[in-house]
């Protein structure tokens, strides 16, 4: 398991890499499932830049997003990690998650993201893990409330109210 972060019952969690493009090229640029995101779809330029800033956060913070991937058939399915953000000007650590939208609704956000949260505070040793949610976005709101976390406050992030 060297080349994975860590693994569940269906899914394999490793880092991104350049071969990584096409597959999230599918998931960032489908307006659907970027509705809820700081800045809209992306086009393959826009997920090269992701690539590079995931793999700078990697060194800097040696976490970020990380590719979900199935175990029966390989399918990269989406992202799922703990990257540094600052809310209110305070450093915190959140577990943000993005689907294929054509593997939704079979669980998998959940099970990556729990599986995140635990080796936040495992290995990572974290105390605390947040995610950044628009109110609108309920199947998010879904996914961190079976992570097991609660609404700690409503504030503004990138100038868009979140809770």
């Amino acid at each position: 398991m060297a080349d994975f972060i860590c693994e569940t019952p269906r899914l394999l969690i490793r880092k991104i890499d350049d071969n990584d493009a096409d597959a999230l090229l599918q998931i960032l640029g489908d307006p659907e499932v970027m509705k809820f995101s700081v800045h809209g779809p992306d086009d393959l330029a826009g997920v090269q830049k992701f690539i590079h800033a995931t793999k700078m956060r990697y060194d800097r913070d040696g976490h970020a997003q990380w590719a979900v991937i199935l175990k029966d058939t390989h399918a990269f399915v989406g992202t799922c990690g703990i990257s540094v953000q600052i809310v209110d000007e305070i450093k915190e650590y959140e577990i943000g998650y993005r689907f294929n939208r054509h593997y939704w609704r079979k669980g998998y956000g959940s099970e990556a993201a729990i599986a995140c949260r635990n080796f936040g505070f495992k290995k990572l040793n974290l105390k605390k893990l947040i995610s950044i949610i628009e109110k609108e976005n309920k199947a998010s709101i879904g996914v961190a409330q079976k992570v097991g976390m609660t609404l700690e406050k409503e504030t503004s992030f990138h100038h868009i109210p979140v809770e």
